[in-house]
């Protein structure tokens, strides 16, 4: 008898406990959400949008947000929706018990400007993903030029956009997202490097911010040891750079810097 009343007693609590999660789940649906709150994370990379732009998606697909109840209001659309842009990296959507529905939201990071030789523009962020450029805001990053071909490889029909890496770029556009990702990593050659130039035979040639000389590099092999020297010629306080001197600095032979005026 005592033990099944433990039984009873066992099955009433759990029973009011699911009861009492039905009643503050339902209760929290009908909460009217008082704001839709827009976090932007730019990383290191510049700003290209705003939190204008990440409400104006959703407001476009015709989802209301502020004002509605939590019960009405579509979360994995929202996500879908902000998820889509290309300018998102990532983003999670989620509502607090205040009512309030965040969405935060990481940017993809810009590290080049691409000019390709048909004239386009766009972006390559630190993964390799193209970027447009953004009505919003510039970024101040490295420019890209030259005869750079922007045709994608051909891709795999299973692999999803998601999963797209700098791999998948075509030959010219790894080569300038290989300088731009190494110059983007050390604070010296990303305050020296103005624009990155692929030249006729497809090597990489620096023009500096400072000075009327160009940095010849050749291909994207041993950029370590290519540029150390190139620090080291730095460091000796050659002034003729800037005095524009020398016209062209070859950093493609082994253990040597090769000048001409």
């Amino acid at each position: 008898m005592k033990r099944i009343l433990n039984i009873a007693l066992k099955f009433i609590l759990v029973t009011g406990i699911v009861l009492l999660f039905v009643f503050a789940n339902n209760k929290q649906e009908q909460v009217i959400c008082p704001e839709f709150v827009v976090e932007l994370n730019y990383g290191s990379g510049d700003a290209l949008v705003s939190r204008y732009y990440i409400r104006q998606l959703v407001t476009e697909s015709k989802i209301r947000v502020k004002g509605q109840p939590l019960g009405s209001i579509p979360l994995d659309k929202i996500h879908k929706v902000i998820a889509a842009s290309p300018f998102v990296k990532d983003v999670n959507v989620s509502m607090d018990v205040n009512g309030l529905v965040r969405a935060n939201v990481n940017q993809r990071e810009p590290i080049v400007r691409i000019i390709d030789e048909n004239g386009k523009h766009f972006y390559l962020d630190r993964d390799g993903y193209r970027i447009p450029l953004s009505h919003e805001y510039p970024a101040r990053v490295v420019v890209a030029n030259g005869k750079i071909n922007s045709d994608r490889k051909s891709s795999n029909s299973k692999l999803k956009t998601e999963q797209i890496t700098y791999k998948n770029l075509s030959p010219d556009l790894q080569k300038v997202y290989k300088t731009a990702s190494y110059l983007q990593r050390d604070e010296f050659l990303k305050a020296l490097a103005e624009q990155i130039y692929l030249d006729h035979y497809g090597e990489i040639e620096l023009i500096p911010k400072i000075g009327d000389y160009t940095i010849l590099v050749g291909d994207t092999t041993l950029f370590s040891e290519k540029f150390e020297k190139l620090k080291a010629f730095y460091s000796v306080g050659n002034s003729k750079l800037l005095s524009a001197e020398y016209k062209t600095v070859n950093l493609k032979y082994r253990d040597q810097i090769v000048c001409k005026k």
